[in-house]
């Protein structure tokens, strides 16, 4: 795993060190939640992989209000993490696997008395509704198993800690294990990326623009 501690996250540096790449939050258009075989939406994203070659300011992504206020919370929620479990947690940029291709922002690494990066940290801040629903089902919501999962075999950590965060609540927080469900997504990883790179060996010369 390669940690790159000097982005912030959100910035157009940031942006920039994951185009073209795929990273956790999108396993679930790679893996599927149930088996961790390799989803229908796989060659739709790799298409959208190679598309941000050329055009790495086309945005796939839609931030909702609901988006935006998470992305506001989140500060206050690793605060309260913290707080909560007396764990150290280190923000960072982006994390890169050992493939050097697929990778992962988590929202926190968290790091023992040495400062060596023991697990990880997914934080959540929905709405009420959902967030009750997360409080009653109990465990790891299945909409983040994937992204989860998945950030555990880019980085190669074998814990990580799900957050759910909303302020007046008592939060839901689960750990989570590195399992066979890891190891079979992490296989599943590696094919999806055999299959990127000859996509991208195929398609490249076909899109490229002859600047002579």
């Amino acid at each position: 795993m390669r940690v790159i501690l000097e982005l912030e996250q959100g910035t157009p540096e940031w942006l920039q060190a994951r185009c073209g790449r795929p990273t956790a939050s999108r396993f679930s258009d790679i893996i599927t939640a149930a088996k961790g075989d390799l989803s229908k939406s796989a060659k739709g994203y790799i298409r959208e992989l190679i598309g941000q070659t050329f055009c790495p300011e086309w945005s796939y992504i839609f931030k909702s209000a609901d988006m935006q206020r998470g992305n506001d919370l989140e500060p206050e929620a690793r605060e309260s993490f913290a707080k909560a479990t007396g764990l150290t947690v280190a923000q960072v940029g982006f994390c890169i696997r050992d493939d050097g291709i697929t990778g992962c922002s988590p929202d926190g690494l968290i790091t023992d008395a040495a400062g060596e990066y023991m697990a990880g940290l997914e934080i959540k801040c929905p709405s009420p509704k959902v967030h009750i629903g997360y409080v009653l089902d109990g465990g790891l919501p299945d909409d983040y198993k994937q992204q989860v999962h998945g950030s555990m075999a880019v980085t190669g950590l074998t814990e990580w800690h799900f957050w759910s965060y909303f302020p007046g609540m008592k939060p839901h927080h689960v750990i989570v294990h590195w399992d066979d469900y890891t190891e079979k997504l992490a296989a599943s990883l590696d094919a999806f990326v055999a299959d990127y790179k000859a996509a991208r060996y195929l398609a490249l010369p076909l899109l490229q623009i002859d600047k002579a």
